[in-house]
């Protein structure tokens, strides 16, 4: 497993919701696969890997039969809500398959938290700050930075209003 993927790790939100740090070699598809995950979705600017990096990681999950989505969202930025309201959507549409789904971005501490906690005040019907504990709960270092917050905030109250 990769320093970085054991530096990092991930951890369960749900039983069927993980979220956490971007794979970076086959023994961390490895580990995604030993615990069920069936479909990845990711949150990381291809900039982020090093070179040939990620076409490694598509290669693993690949020969895994994990699917990938990708939703790339800028580190330490905002959170774009059309692309918010894709990742929420398609995670919720995933758990609703039954799919055991892995959430990451580079560290598992700000996009990948944001998504879930979108994904757990849906699903739960409580509000963002609720969410957002209760992902921290799973994961202590889920810390989305204060702008993502309002951004997550922001989205919430648009997706509750429209219904």
């Amino acid at each position: 497993m990769s320093k970085w993927f054991r530096t990092y790790g991930f951890a369960d939100v749900y039983q069927d919701l993980l979220i956490g740090a971007y794979p970076l070699d086959e023994d961390d598809v490895a580990m995604l696969a030993g615990t069920g995950v069936t479909r990845v979705f990711n949150l990381v600017e291809e900039e982020e890997y090093e070179n040939g990096t990620h076409e490694s990681v598509q290669a693993a999950l690949a020969l895994r039969q994990i699917e990938e989505h990708r939703l790339p969202m800028t580190d330490f930025g905002g959170l774009r809500a059309d692309v918010l309201e894709l990742a929420v959507d398609g995670v919720l549409a995933s758990l609703a398959a039954g799919e055991r789904t892995y959430v990451h971005c580079r560290a598992g501490w700000q996009r990948s938290a944001a998504v879930a906690a979108g994904v757990v005040a849906l699903r739960d019907g409580v509000d963002v700050d609720r969410a957002l504990e209760r992902v921290r709960a799973m994961k202590p270092t889920a810390e989305p930075l204060p702008h993502q917050c309002d951004d997550l905030r922001a989205w919430y109250r648009w997706r509750t209003a429209a219904g």
